[in-house]
């Protein structure tokens, strides 16, 4: 009973610190189509600190059940600078394509790098991994925890819309579970695998290991293989060093 009563307050807690509030909306042609985003201000601790949550959207999802769900979370490392190391970038231009393809959808984005360490610890996580420890170890040495990323903004968001059920596309339990206990309405899962590269593989791997994600070893992506939109950033990178030397 002491658990249950424990688990119930922290979820109270949650409740009452957590607010999500909606500023702005606007139409955005990118490469993968035209997309709504919606920009939200969110504090999970009353305000003492904030992030800056978005909704990308294709379609009408209020009033909808079973939409198909992406809760991603920022990756400068694979997104901009277009790092091999994850396969954070290649599952964000899965979902993005999902939901032009088959609206109605929605990509949720989070500001919780690096499993919600930040980027610069998440750094001296990579410089850790460089002398072989995986994600896991690497995190723990530095003293901290393996996940930390909570999702109240991802309800409220959700709220806000007007979603009444969704089918998650992911690899991961943990985000399952976390949104399932927080009142998110979860009635189905869309796996949301890539396959390994040389430089991802081994991460891929100790998500399955040691942090119980449902991937199937794929086979391998070669260079030739990778998304147009990270073929090409790389391309030009070169070009442009050939250039500059």
């Amino acid at each position: 009973f002491m658990i249950i009563g424990s688990w119930l307050y922290l979820i109270l807690k949650l409740d009452m610190s957590s607010q999500t509030t909606f500023v702005a909306e606007t139409l955005l042609p990118t490469r993968h189509g035209f997309f709504r985003l919606r920009g939200y201000r969110h504090t999970a601790d009353g305000g003492k600190t904030s992030s800056e949550p978005s909704a990308i959207i294709v379609g009408d999802v209020r009033g909808k059940e079973e939409v198909a769900v992406r809760v991603h979370d920022a990756c400068f490392t694979s997104e901009v600078l277009g790092s091999l190391k994850c396969d954070c970038a290649d599952q964000l231009c899965m979902a993005l394509n999902k939901i032009q393809a088959t609206p109605p959808g929605i990509v949720i984005y989070l500001q919780q790098e690096g499993r919600g360490i930040g980027l610069a610890n998440k750094i001296a996580a990579y410089s850790l991994q460089e002398l072989g420890m995986d994600t896991v170890d690497a995190n723990r040495l530095l003293g901290l925890p393996d996940d930390t990323r909570e999702y109240s903004s991802v309800r409220n968001i959700l709220e806000e819309l007007g979603v009444k059920s969704v089918r998650l596309m992911t690899n991961n339990p943990r985000k399952i579970q976390l949104l399932t206990e927080i009142g998110v309405n979860v009635v189905g899962r869309l796996p949301c695998e890539v396959p390994g590269g040389e430089f991802s593989q081994n991460y891929l791997d100790t998500k399955k290991a040691r942090m119980a994600h449902m991937i199937n070893r794929l086979p391998r992506t070669s260079k030739s293989e990778l998304p147009k939109s990270i073929s090409s950033s790389s391309a030009s990178s070169s070009s442009s060093a050939s250039s500059s030397s």
